[in-house]
């Protein structure tokens, strides 16, 4: 048997956090609609800078400061180690240091 352990995410966040931020990657500048067009038209990874896993109870999320787009790449790196997430200011300096 396996426990696990679920967050559950507000629809509604998100839908704000696109309107105040856009669907452009915050680190990378990658834009899905861009690149595939239509039909990835609004498609974006929308990331809690604090981890939602490191609430400690309920907690007010604000969608203007507490909440970015990143593509997937992005994002996927961001949460690689389980025991850290990067900020989006290591992951631009990463990008950075690589281009």
């Amino acid at each position: 048997m396996r426990y696990v352990t679920t967050y559950e995410r507000n629809p509604k966040l998100r839908r704000q956090a696109i309107a105040i931020h856009g669907v452009t990657c915050k680190a990378c500048g990658f834009n899905f609609e861009k690149t595939y067009g239509e039909y990835a038209r609004k498609f974006v990874h929308i990331h809690h800078i604090e981890p939602v896993s490191e609430f400690e109870g309920e907690k007010i999320v604000d969608p203007e400061t507490d909440l970015v787009p990143l593509c997937a790449n992005c994002h996927a790196v961001v949460h690689r180690r389980k025991n850290k997430a990067l900020s989006i200011d290591e992951l631009m300096a990463m990008l950075k240091e690589v281009s």
